[in-house]
């Protein structure tokens, strides 16, 4: 099949778990035989088309005009649409995906993320789409109400909720298939929608050591995330400013790493001695294997955490919170992670893996082996183009 991929953000350099999802989703269709057209958005106006092509059979793209942006997503708020969806539109853009319809003639249409549906709505191709929607937005953004130092996004996704929730649920009827990566996020809107058909579990893959690391740095305590969403800001400022201080206070020497693209002033001001700040890393499982564990205190958040299996993918433990884990069913607390949800609970789940070299070996070879057994890309996607 020829298979048109719509996305909102040139998927290269792959700088979050975004992009790795629908390049891994294009990896996969390619392995399966079909002829792969991405058709994108991009702020930059030289994006690496030649790195795309390494996977995309053809690409093309218009560049974003930012103020048209802003300007488009406050007129959706005004009639009472998502404000994503207008912050992503594009005459350009549906101009040029008009063109690849007649020229290129798809058989199947890929929308990554709800911010593209309308483009496949206005050319009437519901019948032949896959809605890669991954999270329940809606539900991400009930929660946003609890994020700290994340400025105006927080407001935004405040604002966006009920807008974002209506709209989710209109897609789940208009389309034949819409993929989710967590039950957990499919039982959450089947409680709004109990008669959606429509809904299908993809899950996250990810990709693991071919042999664990014989030694590591005992003081070096990792958070990884795309910087950009407020989620992980809120995750990484948590960490730093509420359960780091009761760490350092009975181990001095602790080092917290946060890795990551595009971190905004607020999380660059955490930067110290002691707090290394790294923004985007060209090989993030090289700069994090050596580490004794991974956080994600995460308290805002739908669907799963790839920052978790990529984690025990390199056989590193890891600290969670109860919000994050039940996306994740094969997870156990105290076997293969430890999951916690208080400051002072993490701050002594993440001491007793740094003090206890036995525990760490133990809890991230179990890591390991339940990516290694439940996580491949392959059996995730198995599938993903059947509509």
């Amino acid at each position: 099949m020829n298979i048109c991929i719509l996305t909102p953000r040139f998927p290269y350099p792959q700088f979050g778990g975004d992009a790795l999802r629908i390049n891994e989703i294009a990896r996969h269709l390619k392995h399966q035989g079909h002829n792969l057209i991405l058709v994108s958005l991009s702020d930059d106006a030289n994006p690496p088309v030649a790195q795309a092509k390494e996977l995309y059979d053809k690409v093309y793209f218009v560049k974003r005009n930012k103020v048209m942006s802003l300007l488009i997503g406050a007129f959706h708020f005004l009639l009472g649409k998502p404000i994503q969806c207008g912050y992503y539109a594009s005459g350009a853009y549906r101009k040029l995906l008009q063109k690849v319809v007649e020229t290129e003639r798809p058989d199947l249409y890929v929308s990554h993320l709800l911010r593209m549906v309308p483009y496949l709505s206005e050319l009437h191709l519901e019948d032949k789409s896959v809605i890669e929607m991954t999270d329940a937005l809606s539900k991400t953004y009930l929660l946003s109400s609890k994020a700290e130092g994340v400025g105006l996004l927080k407001y935004v996704y405040m604002l966006e909720q009920r807008l974002i929730a209506r709209y989710e649920l209109q897609v789940t009827r208009r389309f034949p298939k819409v993929v989710l990566v967590s039950q957990s996020d499919i039982d959450y809107l089947k409680g709004k929608e109990p008669n959606a058909a429509s809904l299908a579990l993809h899950s996250n893959g990810v990709g693991i050591l071919e042999a664990l690391p014989e030694h590591y740095d005992a003081d070096k305590i990792c958070f990884m995330g795309n910087m950009r969403s407020m989620q992980n800001q809120d995750a990484a400022l948590y960490f730093a400013n509420e359960v780091f201080p009761l760490i350092r206070k009975e181990c001095p020497s602790a080092k917290f790493h946060i890795v990551g693209s595009l971190p905004p002033p607020s999380i660059q001001a955490l930067a110290s001695e002691d707090i290394i700040v790294t923004g985007f890393v060209d090989d993030l499982e090289a700069y994090i294997e050596d580490s004794c564990l991974m956080v994600a205190p995460v308290r805002v958040a739908a669907g799963i955490q790839n920052k978790v299996l990529v984690a025990m993918g390199c056989g590193i433990p890891v600290v969670l919170t109860t919000l994050i884990s039940h996306a994740i069913p094969e997870l156990k607390d105290g076997d293969n992670c430890l999951i916690r949800d208080d400051s002072r609970s993490i701050a002594d789940a993440c001491l007793r893996i740094m003090r206890d070299p036995a525990l760490r070996r133990d809890m991230g070879r179990k890591g390991y082996d339940m990516v290694l057994h439940h996580y491949s890309w392959t059996e995730k996607l198995n599938g993903y183009e059947h509509v």
